[in-house]
């Protein structure tokens, strides 16, 4: 069993599974020789990390792309003319 050193506040959450469920993911734990908290602990770290990585590659991206616009102002009365027709 592998011992899980804690660095910052950690919360405990309950969630209720079908027992079908539940089997199937302590069986894929002990597959992987973990407890089934070691197990979704890292699996859910995983999902995390890989969802901040795609916001920051998109707005890597986003702030990469160039795009060319004529020069174009605003004003007050041109934004809302339509509402005050």
């Amino acid at each position: 069993m592998h011992e899980f050193v804690y660095t910052c506040v950690v919360k405990n959450v309950t969630i209720s599974l079908p027992e079908p469920v539940l089997e199937g993911l302590r069986a894929r734990a002990r597959a992987e020789q973990k407890s089934l908290n070691a197990w979704l602990r890292e699996l859910l770290s995983k999902e995390v990390k890989q969802s901040s990585n795609w916001v920051e590659e998109f707005n890597r991206i986003a702030d990469a792309a160039t795009v060319t616009a004529p020069e174009w102002k605003w004003s007050r009365e041109e934004t809302y003319a339509e509402r005050l027709r």
